[in-house]
């Protein structure tokens, strides 16, 4: 059920938002990012218990999936849509977990009184919201986070970010104001939005030229689901902010920025043409460092981790990231890499990372034993972990726990998963208790692990394609977005290449059946 057509605070709650996952968010990748920007992690032992909140979660999918692959953390969502809720608790009762809790919540109430049983938290999260809220709202959020972060606890805020969205401001603000005017349901704002610029570029006006960056945001907002955009243009809060309004606002909790959780851009400034580079570093403040650099590369989105400044213990230049395994996600093909950032386009060679693709195709290494590798020792230690944080970035591999988690709760999440998703729910990720985070899986992909659980494993790829085929795609029997048909062929690939790298990330089990 969809809640009907609000303003809470100015945030339009006509639809639900999507299921999404961002991998920065979780315990072992903040860890990481506060460790190669020369901080301390949350937690020194990496399997030791800890506390999670997110703040404006959603769905709760992602948080679900957290807890699934991290059996030992207490994870608390909160979000002020009834309805997301609802889903979130619906999620966790069906899959069994027990670690979680969620509830339907205002900042603004928050702010005023924290309640006793939340007390404080190792991560603090909060993804997109923080600038599609009013300036009264954000300043509650932002009280909630020095009420809800514990001494050397980790906050990530993911935030859209200037000057990257000026080129969209055009559309949003004529989105925004079809609302106003049209009282028409906000799906059908979107569209006609979506019409009118499209009637705009065609007749050539000005702004197309002026705006380059305009045409392209156009051309991608086509391509997403209308819940998505719903939340993206339409909150009368909805204001990209730069990395230093958000530092001074945080300030004022005693907050202090750490690093990003983009871990391509810890790269930077040093991947700057040189003339580039200088200006960055020659600013006189970190913050002035930070919004110079984001205008040289047209910054959209960061993803920044910040923690309470009176406890910041730093890490020697030499430390290594140990705690820590890096895993594998996807198979490498090809002498080269091109792995796209927010600042360019990087190829990487093979002789860069064909050993750390070779190693961790056993399995996961700690980050040390992959500096100990012949090729990584010739490229040193800083230019290894630079490889290293590209290829995290680029989702070829992920960072997870030393020691892979009790599997129990990621089967149940993980079936419950590819159930609905054969039903057409637009799920796309699977808990995976190595990584202590999540792996994309298509629709097919869940198709098919739902036909291959519900035979118990003991079934051929003949036999699961059949299977696929004659069982209804999606709730009304035709195929949901991204199902295909499938043949043997698919099948065969699912259970000889699919199966087995998920079995090594913990999302499903050795020997499930």
């Amino acid at each position: 059920m969809i809640m009907s057509a609000v303003d809470f605070h100015g945030y339009d709650a006509s639809a639900g938002y999507t299921y999404g996952f961002c991998p920065e968010m979780a315990p072992d990748w903040l860890d990481l990012s506060a460790m190669l920007a020369g901080a301390a992690p949350a937690r020194r032992d990496g399997e030791a218990p800890f506390r999670y909140l997110e703040l404006g979660c959603g769905q709760g999918m992602g948080l679900c999936l957290l807890a699934a692959a991290n059996p030992q953390g207490q994870f608390v969502g909160v979000d002020f849509l009834p309805d997301h809720v609802a889903h979130a608790r619906a999620v966790a009762q069906a899959a069994g977990l027990t670690n979680i809790q969620f509830s339907d919540g205002d900042f603004v109430a928050l702010a005023q009184q924290w309640p006793v049983d939340f007390g404080r938290f190792d991560y603090v999260s909060l993804h997109g919201v923080y600038s599609w809220i009013t300036p009264p709202v954000r300043t509650a959020l932002v009280r909630c986070l020095g009420q809800a972060t514990a001494s050397g606890g980790l906050v990530y805020i993911g935030y859209n970010a200037q000057p990257g969205w000026l080129g969209s401001m055009p559309f949003r603000h004529i989105s925004r104001l079809l609302k106003e005017e049209s009282n028409q349901p906000s799906e059908a704002v979107m569209q006609a939005s979506i019409g009118l610029f499209d009637r705009l570029a065609a007749g050539g006006a000005n702004s197309f030229r002026i705006l380059p960056g305009l045409k392209s945001r156009l051309a991608a907002v086509k391509r997403q689901a209308s819940n998505h955009l719903i939340h993206e243009y339409l909150h009368a809060g909805w204001h990209p902010l730069w990395h230093s309004e958000v530092a001074k606002e945080v300030a004022g909790e005693g907050l202090t920025f750490v690093g990003t959780a983009s871990l391509a851009e810890t790269l930077l400034p040093g991947a700057l043409p040189p003339p580039l580079r200088a200006t960055v570093e020659e600013q006189v403040s970190s913050v002035l460092r930070i919004d110079v650099q984001d205008l040289v590369i047209n910054q959209s989105f960061r993803r920044d981790v910040f923690r309470p400044s009176s406890l910041w213990p730093t890490l020697a230049g030499d430390v290594v990231p140990e705690g820590k395994k890096i895993y594998l996600l996807k198979p490498v093909e090809g002498d080269s890499l091109t792995i796209a950032t927010s600042f360019s386009e990087i190829i990487l060679q093979a002789p860069a990372y064909a050993e750390i693709v070779s190693a961790l195709d056993a399995g996961g290494r700690s980050i040390g034993e992959l500096l100990a590798l012949p090729a990584m020792r010739k490229q040193g230690r800083s230019n290894a972990l630079q490889i290293m944080a590209l290829l995290l970035h680029a989702r070829i591999v992920g960072v997870g726990r030393s020691a892979p988690a009790p599997i129990r709760a990621v089967q149940g999440l993980n079936r419950f998963i590819a159930e609905e998703a054969s039903r057409g729910r637009r799920y796309d990720h699977l808990a995976a208790a190595s990584l202590g985070s999540a792996v994309v899986a298509t629709a097919d992909d869940l198709r098919l692990l739902d036909a291959w659980l519900a035979a118990k494993g003991r079934i051929d790829a003949k036999s699961l394609a059949a299977t696929c085929a004659d069982k209804p795609m999606g709730d009304q029997g035709a195929p949901a977005d991204g199902q295909t048909a499938i043949t043997p062929d698919r099948a065969a690939a699912f259970l000889n290449q699919t199966l087995p790298r998920w079995r090594k990330l913990g999302a499903v089990a050795q020997g499930q059946a």
